[in-house]
């Protein structure tokens, strides 16, 4: 029970840092000072981590599955820490040591980190594995509200590179931790747990990506997170536009934080009972709303929009893993899982692809909103064919089951 408690701690602690990228809006205008950089350039540093952090996820899930879960932490958290504080040291030089440092490295040593923790915790607790990636997955979307006012502070008082070195080392304490104390239990035990609860396959990648399951899954992930990545990053910028106070415009996305970590948690433990997919489809439905509430123009309604789209990017991250697990299998949840959120990297390079088109052709915002709303109508379809195809696979799951 100890080692259980321990890990859950050490591996929320380190995941905590995972969420970094979902702050820079706050860094964005003390890099765009001290650099002199335009905005689309520095606007790369929110997207290149996401990007990485699923190729860390593939990468780091690998090494995680042939039975090396302290190394793969190690090395995760170093270069995790490494990148960020290399681009405190290297700031202003040239974009691309930022993107290579605050890009590259943070997003590929967040995957590593992210991949081992979550395969561990639902180890634990094979029985309950959304509860198990709720508890930890909720420490992600805990980072806004804990980062956003300590970043904010050091900015104010020590500029942008004292705030990046500040929290690298935190990271690195992080990685320490969980180098320390998250551990899986017995294989023996892992293994007889994993039959008592899964009558079907447990699927290898290879496996997994011949099935229809496999795009089905990544078609829902990828369309149920286009409208938080379309509006995330103008979520401030759009607000103070309206004529709505700054101070609202900052506290709208820390209640999104808070409610990004608490569907994190909720929702995939309401799934162990309700149904996985039954979850995520009334994620999708509420992703609808809040961008028929930002077509509307009204103030207050767009506010409530914005703290919705991050709840809704909370549910679809805290409900996937899971999922994915209950779908193909735990024995090989790390590396499996890591390749679903290849639909993060498409949604990821697409999303910014259609904001430039925009801003392009000079659009109205509507457009935005409109083509958000129209991704979540095709996850939900997409979703009803995922599940159909379980359906007709004819995999029993116990504890009731993906539907």
């Amino acid at each position: 029970m100890k080692k259980r408690n321990g890990m859950m701690a050490a591996g929320a602690f380190a995941i905590l840092f995972t969420g970094f990228p979902h702050i820079w809006s706050i860094y964005q205008p003390y890099v765009l000072s001290e650099t002199g950089w335009s905005e689309s350039m520095v606007s790369i540093c929110f997207y290149l981590p996401t990007l990485f952090f699923v190729v860390g996820n593939i990468f780091g899930g690998r090494i995680y599955d042939k039975g090396y879960g302290r190394i793969t932490l190690g090395i995760g958290g170093s270069v995790f820490a490494g990148g960020i504080i290399l681009s405190a040291l290297t700031l202003g030089i040239h974009p691309m040591i930022t993107y290579m440092t605050l890009g590259v490295m943070q997003g590929i040593g967040q995957g590593m980190i992210y991949a081992v923790v979550l395969a561990t915790a639902q180890k634990w607790f094979p029985h309950k594995t959304g509860f198990a990636s709720g508890v930890v997955i909720t420490a992600n979307g805990l980072c806004g509200f804990i980062l956003s006012p300590i970043s904010k502070l050091l900015l104010e008082r020590g500029g942008v590179r004292m705030a990046l070195i500040s929290v690298g080392f935190l990271v690195f304490l992080s990685a320490v931790c969980a180098v320390c104390f998250v551990r899986q239990p017995e294989a023996e035990n892992i293994e007889t747990k994993e039959n008592q609860i899964y009558a079907g396959q447990q699927y290898t990648s290879v496996q997994m990506i011949r099935t229809k399951k496999f795009y089905y899954l990544v078609a829902t992930m990828m369309c149920g997170l286009m409208p938080y990545y379309l509006v995330s990053p103008i979520s401030q910028t759009i607000q103070i536009e309206r004529g709505i106070l700054q101070a609202v415009a900052v506290g709208s996305v820390m209640a999104g934080s808070i409610l990004n970590a608490g569907i994190r948690l909720i929702l995939p433990t309401l799934a162990d009972r309700a149904g996985r997919i039954t979850c995520i489809q009334g994620v999708l439905f509420v992703a609808m709303i809040a961008m028929l509430f930002l077509i509307s123009g009204n103030n207050r309604l767009i506010t409530m929009a914005i703290i919705l789209a991050y709840g809704c990017f909370g549910g679809i991250m805290g409900s996937f893993p899971s999922l994915s697990s209950e779908v193909f299998g735990l024995r090989y949840a790390g590396q499996n899982y890591g390749i679903i959120m290849s639909g993060i990297i498409i949604v990821t390079i697409t999303s910014p692809v259609i904001s430039n088109m925009i801003l392009i052709h000079e659009l109205s915002e509507v457009v935005r909103f409109m083509t958000g709303f129209c991704f979540a109508v095709i996850a939900l379809g997409f979703s009803m064919l995922l599940k159909k195809e379980i359906n007709q696979s004819g995999k029993e799951v116990k504890n009731y089951g993906t539907c």
